[in-house]
């Protein structure tokens, strides 16, 4: 290990700085919502050269589905929070990592209900965590996945949300230990939605097609950006729709995508499978994403 890196991990440990409601503190109350019921809901960004490449769309989806938790936050909170701790990780000198930022009903109600909204105090914290350290490696060569026993239910009402609920992800995740980088998520009605961390898009010989989040899942702002602009960026059309296990087999190309990771090509499912080549498609939205935001790099 060279000095600089030994160094760079040894900042990257002693930084345990986070924000609660804009003053540095690094636990919440017994009695927060968040933690008591997993009311609440969470943004994971990607911080780069001190910057964060996407945090419009973090703070928008927040600001768009806090509602529908009965939370009311604005974007002015926010930012005193998100503000704070970057100027604390700069005193730090640490620019790149990773941001987590988590929006509870903050304390007080009886039972599930809710506080009333005249004493409603929602909490923000944010906090700091440093770069998963396999993050470029799998973007240049990609990662192998398996397909969860587990199912995902159905619930129109929270699909899309990045609430705090994530059992579903964790009864997933527990069904392997170092074999797979990731797992595929199916749901109740037998229909691919997402991994246990990402996004999906699958090239099948019909065109690209990512799974569509109406029932189960998470909307993930990376995922909104290669709808909304990069796919189009790339002189490529990708569509919304339903998806099965079986089509995942035909794949000509595969990949999951989150805020963090970006892109990272899919290379097979399950133990013994065939390797899928990543194609031009995949390397091209790659491409597109690092000239889009930067901090994407292969």
């Amino acid at each position: 290990m060279t000095g600089s890196s030994s160094k760079i991990n040894q900042q990257n440990a002693l930084a345990t700085a986070s924000f609660v409601d804009g003053r540095v503190a690094d636990s919440l109350p017994l009695n927060d919502r968040g933690g008591a019921y997993g009311h609440g809901l969470f943004e994971t960004m990607l911080l780069h050269k001190g910057f964060l490449p996407l945090r419009q769309q973090h703070s928008e989806r927040l600001l768009r589905d806090a509602p529908t938790l009965g939370i009311s936050i604005t974007e002015e909170q926010l930012a005193q929070n998100i503000d704070g701790l970057i100027k604390r990780l700069d005193s730090q000198q640490l620019s790149s990592g990773v941001m987590k930022i988590i929006v509870t009903a903050g304390s007080g109600g009886r039972g599930y209900a809710s506080p009333a909204a005249a004493v409603a105090a929602p909490r923000i914290s944010a906090q700091y965590f440093p770069l998963p350290g396999d993050i470029q490696l799998q973007r240049q060569q990609g990662i192998r996945v398996t397909e969860c026993d587990y199912r995902l239910p159905l619930n129109p009402v929270l699909a899309g949300i990045k609430h705090l609920n994530r059992l579903d992800q964790v009864m997933a995740r527990s069904e392997w230990v170092e074999e797979y980088d990731d797992g595929i998520m199916v749901s109740a009605d037998y229909r691919v939605i997402e991994t246990t961390r990402a996004n999906l898009f699958v090239k099948l010989a019909s065109g690209w097609v990512t799974p569509r989040l109406d029932q189960a899942g998470v909307r993930g702002v990376m995922r909104q950006l290669l709808l909304d602009q990069l796919f189009s960026r790339a002189g490529l059309k990708v569509r919304q729709g339903e998806v099965s296990p079986e089509q995942l087999d035909s794949a000509e190309e595969l990949f999951s995508c989150s805020s963090v990771r970006g892109i990272v090509p899919i290379v097979a499912i399950r133990k013994g499978a065939a390797d899928l080549a990543i194609g031009q498609d995949t390397r091209a939205l790659q491409s597109r994403l690092q000239d889009y935001c930067g901090g994407f790099s292969c």
